[in-house]
């Protein structure tokens, strides 16, 4: 059991590690909205709390901009 917590511990830890580097590449980080990094964060399967800890947000932010979002992909 304690075995299966550390892979999933090392799981979510490595997918936080490839949000943000993606993050950090872009150019324009600086001036991004918290729309975009949630669209951006959303492809690495993070959880809405986990959005919103990297881009110092609440989780209810993260959430009303996935619905956005979505919303918008509808169109």
């Amino acid at each position: 059991m304690k075995e299966k917590n550390q892979e999933l511990l090392l799981e979510q830890i490595s997918k936080k590690l490839s949000a943000l580097i993606s993050l950090s590449l872009m150019e324009d980080i600086k001036n991004m909205t918290n729309e975009k990094g949630v669209e951006i964060l959303d492809r690495f399967d993070l959880s809405n709390q986990d959005m919103a800890d990297i881009l110092q947000t609440t989780r209810s932010t993260v959430e009303v901009l996935k619905s956005r979002i979505k919303s918008k992909k509808k169109k």
